[in-house]
């Protein structure tokens, strides 16, 4: 039996699901949407961060938030008071849960854990045929959140990995209310690296390693250096591991301009998630730009029956990131001077209205201005010279 669809989504991770989300509340007016997860449960295996504004959605599962951070290196120390847009941090069970609920409330919609497709789709007279675990479906359109296959992203710029314990230990040694945005680990020519520290109460904490690289690092290349900063914060003190999250983001995706596929040029089938965009180039912040296209993308399916991929930024902000990324990519060693100097240098308001996409002309000055010209002009000059 074959089963027909108005929008297959392949994939219910954050992006999935938050489209699922945006097109439940249509109601009855919702397109018969199908998300297919090959996962069999959802569970607490990540975290996201953003600055709380008023316009962001899902803050009500916030579960913590923080008044202050700090960017140190072995030499400095910057504090920054974010008490007008505190720092907040939403666990995935809670997100994973909501959405869940929300999706579910729609019979139009349908959620197949554990699934998965047996070959790539075909398009058909306007139908895209799927094969599946479960059988073989067509859709009318299709969104797809997988994350593409490495070869597919060997232009990407960097790459920041990530691997991070959270713990609780017996004696307090963590400040509530701040939350270590960057603490630098020497400065050296492979890549930029860095805690990253949240404290939920003084005694437990999520503490990360992250490095900024060309290259991706997987779990055990981090597990050393997770485990040397864990001891730099809480020295010989017992602790016990509550759980344990690793990533690995894209930042800088080639254009896929080039040369599409037949299925990356037809405007029926679009691509959506970390590898397709959603992620900020120069710092990886994804979870509030995921919100923002899931709301474009389910008005998009409302009012032309077609989704939307996610939109580029506009064109100073990519290119301020792209030329940022090449200088950290050929100057690894530059990265803790650069950073520090944007934190020291430039008002909080601004550094934190450019860091969440909602800077202005004004912020974006500033933020040039306290970086440090040489590097930025050489990679400019690059840029420029004839071919």
């Amino acid at each position: 039996m074959q089963i027909d669809l108005d929008l297959l989504i392949i994939g219910a991770g954050c992006a999935g699901l938050s489209l699922g989300v945006q097109l439940a509340k249509m109601r009855e007016k919702a397109p018969k949407v199908l998300l297919l997860e090959q996962r069999t449960v959802y569970e607490n295996d990540r975290t996201w961060c953003f600055w709380g504004q008023q316009e962001n959605v899902y803050s009500d599962l916030v579960n913590h938030q923080w008044s202050k951070l700090a960017v140190q290196s072995k030499k400095e120390k910057i504090s920054l008071d974010c008490s007008f847009a505190p720092y907040q941090i939403l666990p995935s069970n809670r997100f994973y849960e909501k959405a869940l609920q929300s999706i579910g409330l729609n019979p139009l919609l349908d959620l197949r854990m554990g699934s998965a497709l047996l070959k790539e789709p075909e398009l058909h007279q306007g139908w895209w045929y799927f094969e599946t675990s479960f059988g073989q479906l067509r859709a009318k359109s299709v969104v797809d959140t997988r994350p593409k296959a490495w070869h597919d992203l060997k232009d990407t710029k960097l790459w920041q990995s990530f691997l991070g314990y959270e713990i609780e230990c017996d004696q307090a040694r963590f400040d509530p209310n701040t939350a270590v945005l960057m603490d630098f680990c020497k400065a050296n020519s492979e890549f930029v690296g860095f805690n990253y520290v949240l404290p939920q109460s003084e005694k437990r904490a999520l503490i990360e390693f992250t490095i900024f690289a060309r290259q991706p690092y997987v779990q055990d290349d981090l597990m050393g250096r997770l485990d040397e900063s864990v001891t730099q914060y809480i020295g010989s003190k017992s602790y016990k591991i509550l759980r344990k999250e690793s990533g690995i983001i894209p930042m800088g995706l080639a254009s896929d301009d080039a040369s599409p596929s037949s299925i990356d040029s037809h405007p029926s089938y679009i691509h959506a998630g970390l590898t397709a965009g959603a992620a900020r180039p120069a710092t990886g912040y994804a979870f509030q730009r995921i919100q923002n296209w899931a709301i474009q993308c389910a008005n998009s399916l409302s009012k032309y029956g077609l989704p939307t991929a996610h939109a580029k930024d506009f064109f100073l902000l990519r290119k301020m990131d792209d030329i940022f990324l090449n200088v950290i990519r050929n100057n690894p060693e530059l990265g803790p001077t650069l950073f520090m100097a944007l934190f020291s240098k430039v008002n909080s308001k601004r550094v934190i209205r450019f860091l969440s996409d909602k800077g202005r002309l004004l912020d974006y000055l500033s933020v040039v201005k306290a970086l440090p010209a040489a590097p930025f002009l050489k990679d400019i000059l690059k840029i420029l010279r004839p071919r």
